[in-house]
């Protein structure tokens, strides 16, 4: 009796035969004889874990190929300069792409038009195939090859890229690596025309967004690393610590973390603390954060500690020192800004400007003490922006505001300081709301029409 599991090819089948394959998506209860085959027969063995679909190829009911995909890997600096990743993109976009694990020819011989066939016709269906799986289309698919053993001749039939070798090293447990001295080559295929701009717009499409890791900590971080150590370095030089004792965490990385923190979104101080739980061990060294007792593991501040911290510190040295080091770095941070207010300990509101893309800041301002308000926030926000529109090199800049700022002080300290405006506009205003709705109905100014077109000449009844 014949199983389908046998393979109906003893050789390398001809091209008229390899136009029957087909492929689809294992049922659930497929898998456990597919990583019995992959166990038997591949030189890697079977890989369960992860596992996030399995795609068979058939000739007539007849398995003859078997292709496992899983997550992408975390990190990988051929493939983050080839897209042109920042850290966060990567961290957000990451489920965007997948890796083909396993690949698996059924048979005792190689039979690379077999399997080229097979796998175009996989990475053909592998959208669909994910999408309804995890309600998404990856965009595009990555994996390996040992140098050592095989050429990839049918990643380079399937217009594959080669990216260039690993370093050698394989993923221990969940935050160390270590060698294994065979270093592979990395491969990558797009699956969408569209790929590396969907992998690196400012936007993502909406029919992708199922594919976000939305909960990722570093997709937050509105610094790099070399900015975070930079920015560290100049705290420690031009900030002066108040405190007298109680000093676990330098004053220089509690700055540094609240920064990171008010840029992305924490408006409190409970949000900012739990903030620091999110990071990373590797982002908390970054930060100079001590290690737990007789651990190799760096502690978030608590929320008492950031209290304490923020009590005895004068909000307008941390504005002016933090400005100091944005000024001297102005010519690396794109000039599009957005203005944003947040409060610090319910007290103190902090106004921003951050850059559009990364939310890197570039200047920051604090108002007076007061109570936490709308009216106080209102009062307090406008007063410091036009502090800060006067005190920060915005020539060249592009400002964007919701409709708080959209005033006259304001536009004319924008403009004076030869900076221009994008700002909301609510029918509150009513005069210039009107005039708005006015010159938009005229038309755009970039594309003028007469008032009074001149109508068209009959070509059959001119004049010879």
């Amino acid at each position: 009796m014949t199983l389908k599991t046998d393979s109906p090819f003893e050789t390398d089948p001809p091209v008229f035969l390899l136009k029957d394959l087909t492929t689809r998506a294992l049922e659930t209860h497929e898998y456990a004889l597919a990583g019995q085959l992959l166990e038997q027969q591949h030189y890697l063995g079977d890989c369960p874990a992860g596992r996030q679909l399995l795609q068979v190829v058939e000739y007539q009911g007849h398995w003859v190929a078997l292709l496992d995909w899983g997550p992408a890997c975390w990190k990988l600096a051929d493939r983050e300069t080839h897209i042109g990743w920042t850290h966060q993109q990567r961290a957000q976009r990451l489920g965007l792409i997948v890796q083909n694990r396993r690949f698996l020819v059924l048979g005792q011989e190689r039979m690379p038009n077999l399997a080229s066939r097979a796998l175009g016709l996989s990475l053909r269906a592998l959208p669909e195939h994910w999408k309804a799986l995890h309600g998404y289309c990856p965009v595009m698919a990555e994996t390996f090859t040992d140098i050592e053993q095989f050429e990839g001749t049918c990643y380079k039939a399937t217009n594959w890229k080669p990216l260039g070798l690993t370093k050698g090293f394989e993923r221990h447990r969940a935050d160390y690596f270590r060698k294994h001295g065979r270093p592979k080559k990395l491969w990558i295929k797009s699956l969408n025309r569209n790929s590396l701009r969907i992998l690196t717009g400012m936007d993502v499409p909406k029919a992708y967004e199922r594919g976000l890791n939305q909960n990722s900590p570093e997709r937050d971080l509105a610094l790099t690393k070399g900015q975070m150590l930079g920015l560290r370095e100049h705290f420690q030089k031009h900030f002066t610590d108040p405190r007298r004792d109680n000093r676990t965490y330098p004053a220089s990385s509690l700055l540094v973390f609240i920064t990171m923190a008010l840029l992305a979104g924490r408006d409190t101080l409970t949000s900012i603390q739990r903030y620091g739980n999110l990071l990373t061990n590797q982002q908390r060294r970054w930060l100079d954060f001590p290690l737990k007792k007789g651990t190799s593991v760096r502690k978030a501040p608590s929320w008492s500690a950031l209290y304490n911290f923020l009590t005895q510190i004068k909000p307008d040295d941390f504005a002016s020192c933090l400005n100091l080091w944005l000024g001297s770095n102005l010519g690396t941070l794109p000039r599009a800004l957005a203005i944003d207010g947040k409060w610090i300990r319910d007290q103190a509101l902090s106004l921003c400007l951050s850059e559009h893309e990364t939310g890197a800041p570039v200047a920051v301002g604090f108002a007076e003490k007061k109570s936490k308000t709308d009216e106080n926030k209102r009062e307090g926000e406008q007063t410091v922006a036009l502090k800060l529109y006067a005190n920060t090199n915005l020539e060249g800049a592009t400002i964007t505001g919701d409709a708080l700022n959209n005033n006259k002080p304001q536009a004319h300290a924008i403009t004076q300081a030869g900076a221009h405006y994008f700002l909301q506009l609510k029918n509150e205003n009513r005069h210039a709301y009107k005039a708005a709705d006015r010159l938009a109905q005229e038309g755009s100014p970039l594309l003028p029409t007469r008032k009074n077109p001149t109508p068209p000449t009959d070509a059959s009844t001119s004049e010879a």
